[in-house]
């Protein structure tokens, strides 16, 4: 097997053109680094980059937080990010409500963050949420922006001590 040069954005190839994944013509998504709670497991899952759960269920129930990436406009603010989270969200999941929401900010990371209640679509189990919204640095030259959101989810019940956990996650997240 012969190692591509990363480095090199296109080149020909009979009338071709090679592109390479990541290179400056195809960004890859940002490099970051958080603290994953003691005995947490860190794990894959469609549609996320990471998920990061808890060791045990608590009432049947297994404690995660989700981190999605999606790529978007530049133009896209935290604002625009969050009304079109909100507006899937509800599609998905009609009886959510928003219980607070808040721009905070964790070392470089200007965070929206947002309190949902709802009913877990298939078993209308009482569910919480904490979510976190937020931008990658943008390259100078580049179209598009990384959003990142941890979707940290719990029991109703059980959010009150999950939450911490879930704040813990998001302060500590790091672009390298």
């Amino acid at each position: 097997m012969t190692v591509m040069d990363t480095t090199t954005q296109i080149e020909s190839a009979g009338g071709h053109q090679v592109v390479v994944y990541p290179s400056a013509a195809i960004r890859p998504v940002p490099s970051f680094v958080f603290a994953a709670p003691d005995g947490w497991v860190v794990d894959d899952a469609p549609g996320a980059v990471a998920v990061i759960r808890a060791p045990k269920s608590t009432d049947e129930f297994w404690d995660n937080a989700m981190i999605t990436h999606d790529r978007v406009a530049r133009s896209v603010d935290l604002e625009a990010a969050a009304t079109a989270s909100w507006g899937r969200l509800k599609a998905g999941a009609p009886s959510a409500t928003v219980n607070t929401e808040r721009v905070a900010r964790f070392g470089n990371n200007v965070v929206y963050l947002r309190g949902v209640d709802l009913e877990a679509p298939q078993s209308g189990r009482k569910l919480a949420q904490l979510q976190a919204l937020f931008l990658a640095p943008a390259a100078d030259d580049a179209k598009t922006v990384d959003l990142f959101q941890i979707i940290g989810t719990s029991t109703a019940d059980h959010m009150a001590v999950a939450g911490r956990t879930f704040v813990e996650i998001i302060a500590s997240f790091r672009f390298l």
